[in-house]
């Protein structure tokens, strides 16, 4: 069993903007760090331009450590130590659509995630949405940390939206 989580956000940025950031993994660290803290890496990036005209495509690999306090209790008394997100990004990217997958996995816990996002335009900027399934494979108690986890998503997506928002706001300025 899984829970899902839709989520969607207007931009008023057009989706060029959106695959110049997508392309930058310095984009994909800034974009994470919601505390400030710096604490985002970016274990892996590759990114290919083909010259055939196919889209471009990136992937990415990021180690994340939650922020002390939003961990969710449920999820806490799962852990040994520092809860770490590891979140795989694959992007094709153009300048009309951004298709992305997502891979969530929490080492040391039964917890993980997988869906898509998806960059597209409307009519002031674009929109940026995101389906993820996420599961927690404790007998009996994972529909509740399912939940819990989802609200503790939801409650950083703020952050995000406003870290996203100053990146291509700079980008926007810059060109």
């Amino acid at each position: 069993m899984s829970t899902r989580l839709a989520l969607s956000r207007a931009y008023p940025y057009g989706v060029p903007a959106f695959a110049a950031a997508l392309a930058d993994p310095e984009f994909h660290r800034v974009k994470l760090d919601v505390d400030g803290s710096g604490r985002i890496d970016v274990v892996a990036f590759d990114r290919r331009r083909p010259t055939d005209g196919a889209p471009e495509r990136v992937r990415v690999v990021l180690r994340q450590p939650v922020p002390p306090g939003q961990v969710p209790a449920v999820v806490e008394r799962l852990l040994s130590g520092v809860l770490v997100i590891e979140r795989t990004e694959e992007w094709t990217l153009t300048p009309t659509r951004c298709d992305g997958r997502a891979r969530v996995a929490v080492p040391g816990t039964p917890i993980s995630a997988e869906g898509t996002m998806r960059v597209v335009g409307e009519d002031a900027g674009s929109r940026l949405s995101v389906d993820l399934d996420i599961t927690a494979a404790v007998p009996l108690l994972g529909g509740g940390i399912e939940r819990a986890v989802v609200t503790g998503i939801r409650g950083l997506t703020g952050h995000e939206h406003d870290r996203i928002s100053r990146w291509l706001d700079g980008a926007e300025r810059a060109g």
